[in-house]
């Protein structure tokens, strides 16, 4: 009996089928024949399919073919082999059969690439030539065994870590200056005001002055302390 999945299981699958651009629904009856399959596992792992393997299949018996060739080609070979009695469920369409096998395959792919992941983290160390193994010893339950660990000379460290404080000292000078030319162009801006408020100022006494001298007729005077008073307002 193919496993049972569960509501979340379910879940995961169609949201992983989804990224694989498969419609999840009517799996039973598109995957039979295995082609279906055949094509996703092309997708997955190109070396071990060769479509032309698996042509559509409309007769259960030959359906079945398609699934032990795909079994014994390419199943078998990434540790997901099928029993007879699961392809024999697989070609007649029995519900969940399909769903299991996809959902194994799922796991299978989203271990295999963890472990090339792991591999090219592994492969990158192993290309610093700063990198050594070492053999440390661990204590494992009541054993104690010894465990490879990766290091690095501690002239390096000391190295990395200069250049880190050379960093930090940098970045603090700098935010120190930018600081300090801030302060400066608050000043500057403060004095250009004060520097156009007495600009204003003068203006307004020249310009009483001059209607002084212009205006001499008695019944025209100005009076200067309200003018005055209101170029203090600029």
């Amino acid at each position: 009996m193919p496993k049972r999945l569960t509501d979340e299981e379910l879940s995961e699958l169609k949201n992983w089928l989804a990224e694989q651009q498969i419609n999840p629904n009517k799996l039973h009856r598109e995957c039979s024949d295995a082609v279906l399959v055949a094509n996703l596992l092309k997708k997955l792992y190109p070396k071990l399919i060769d479509l032309h393997n698996y042509p559509p299949r409309n007769n259960t018996q030959l359906k079945l073919e398609n699934w032990e060739t795909l079994n014994f080609k390419a199943l078998g070979k990434i540790g997901l082999q099928q029993t007879k009695s699961t392809m024999q469920e697989l070609a007649k369409g029995t519900p969940g059969a399909i769903e299991s096998l996809l959902y194994d395959i799922k796991i299978h792919d989203r271990n295999a690439r963890k472990v090339q992941r792991s591999e090219e983290h592994e492969e990158a160390w192993s290309q610093n030539d700063d990198v050594i193994v070492v053999n440390i010893n661990k204590k494992i339950g009541d054993a104690i065994v010894q465990v490879p660990q990766k290091m690095v000379l501690y002239s390096i460290y000391e190295q990395t870590l200069r250049d880190s404080q050379g960093k930090e000292s940098y970045l603090s000078a700098a935010n120190q200056k930018i600081a300090h030319l801030e302060n400066i162009l608050k000043l500057k801006s403060e004095r250009i005001d004060e520097l156009c408020a007495q600009l204003a100022k003068l203006s307004v006494r020249s310009l009483l002055k001059q209607n002084n001298l212009e205006n001499s007729a008695p019944n025209s005077p100005i009076n200067v302390e309200n003018f005055e008073n209101e170029s203090n307002k600029f």
